[in-house]
């Protein structure tokens, strides 16, 4: 709909869009003593208020072609141009998914597991592009039509890059592998093996991620002391130490010699003859005569799914297809805890008020003290002082680590609440199962049943095919 702005001197009637980017102009049939000119129509269109963006071409055509009594666009506003938003350009994938793979048989497949970006040094990882600016427009009244600006976006954060004078280009700092996690730019430092890991190469130690390449060999030792490991080969009799996870991308043959010590998750297609003690899950396709101690889940899949022999302990869940065999190998499950935790924090409770009633009075001998020095400065009131800050400092570690070890505790409970096992398919004759400190011994075979403690005992129930 259109808002009328009438102007009928000689007939001519002139109108303009509710917007005020468009005019029309309707000229009447001329009288006989009458005759139009393009300047007076645009005269009579600037008495209408009408300036800006009048096409006197079209004005023209309308006289040569007798054109009357017809409604003419004859003025266009100029628009206004949005300002478009600054945006980053990032150089390599930032979608990068690092869970293993699960295979049609229920196999976990780690190949492509750690196939995170990397960069050199002096790499570009990411272009910024800064907001374009934007342009007001006019409408036909000669009034501004405001234009949106672009937005211009913060640096980003992280760590391992750095940034240019314009602050649009963005470099790694060093070699290693870099994402883009949480609107945080980070290149992690990696050490790369390209080849095997034996007694000839020696040990590894490193700060961040180790990705070994090859096969690690029986007597060498890989400690990553801020990151994880990730292994594409085999694992013989080695020792592998982690603050995050270790990953195998086929397995550990460990010949009763081989560990692995991780602060989160332990994954590998199968296990054997080997100890494993982490914080986290351990998730494999196969666990054979191991020590395993994990701090949360034990999920072992695939097409066989087995655990057989050794002894595996997790805190909250343990499943698998297969535990133990036909020729009834001794194999012993754990879940939950053994000892007493209502026991352990109440004692854990005591140490802790034991603690804060020694800190505080420390901590009222320090005033008193304090309190002479301000009327005497001798050197033996100085010692005094000295001795009492370290007794202070002694008894603030031991509260801190009281109130440590009681949240390790709680957290400990809320696992073990949950603790049972699984059985997918057959559970053995000879398969001794723990749950929160109660054994049950396995006498017959039991197919697709799940043990649970329930008050004094454990219950078993089935869960179907």
């Amino acid at each position: 709909m259109q808002e009328e702005l009438e102007k009928n001197v000689c007939n001519v009637q002139i109108t303009v869009s509710d917007d005020e980017t468009a005019a029309y102009i309707c000229v009447g049939t001329p009288g006989v003593d009458k005759e139009y000119t393009v300047e007076s129509l645009v005269a009579l269109a600037k008495d209408a208020g009408v300036i800006h963006g009048v096409n006197t071409e079209i004005l023209k055509a309308i006289l040569v072609k007798k054109a009357f009594d017809k409604t003419v666009k004859f003025a266009q506003a100029s628009p206004a141009v949005d300002g478009k938003d600054g945006w980053y350009e990032f150089l390599f994938d930032t979608k990068i998914d690092t869970k293993p793979k699960i295979l049609k048989d229920g196999s976990v497949d780690y190949s492509e597991y750690g196939s995170v970006p990397s960069a050199v040094e002096g790499e570009k990882l990411v272009i910024y592009h800064p907001p374009v600016a934007c342009k007001d427009g006019i409408n036909v009244y000669g009034g501004s039509i405001l234009a949106k600006k672009g937005k211009d976006l913060a640096r980003l954060k992280g760590k391992g890059f750095v940034i240019d004078e314009t602050n649009t280009v963005y470099t790694a700092k060093y070699d290693g592998k870099v994402t883009y996690i949480a609107e945080r730019l980070v290149v992690d430092k990696e050490l790369v093996v390209e080849g095997d890991v034996s007694y000839t190469t020696g040990d590894i130690e490193f700060q961040n991620d180790i990705h070994i390449r090859g096969n690690v060999f029986s007597g060498v030792k890989v400690i990553s002391q801020k990151g994880s490991i990730i292994v594409d080969g085999y694992v013989e009799q080695a020792f592998l130490s982690a603050k995050k996870d270790v990953v195998l991308k086929n397995g550990m043959q460990g010949n009763g010699k081989g560990s692995i010590e991780a602060g989160g998750d332990v994954k590998g297609k199968f296990f054997e003859q080997s100890q494993i003690i982490c914080k986290g899950d351990v998730n494999a396709n196969a666990i054979m005569n191991t020590r395993i101690e994990s701090g949360q889940d034990i999920i072992v899949s695939g097409k066989y799914g087995v655990i057989v022999g050794g002894s595996v302990s997790a805190m909250r869940y343990i499943s698998a297809n297969i535990i133990g065999n036909m020729s009834e190998v001794r194999t012993e499950i754990k879940a939950g805890v053994d000892g007493d935790l209502f026991a352990m924090l109440a004692q854990c409770e005591r140490n802790k008020e034991e603690s804060e009633k020694a800190l505080k009075t420390v901590t009222d001998a320090i005033e008193k003290v304090q309190q002479v020095m301000d009327k005497s400065n001798s050197p033996e009131i100085k010692k005094k002082r000295m001795q009492l800050m370290r007794s202070k400092i002694e008894c603030d570690t031991k509260v801190n680590e009281f109130a440590k070890k009681e949240q390790e505790i709680l957290e400990q409970m809320g696992k073990a609440n949950l603790a049972k096992v699984t059985i997918n398919k057959v559970v053995n004759p000879g398969t001794v199962i723990v749950i929160n400190g109660v054994k049950v011994l396995v006498t017959e075979e039991n197919h697709h049943v799940e043990y649970s403690r329930r008050g004094a005992g454990i219950i078993v129930y089935n869960i179907g095919e």
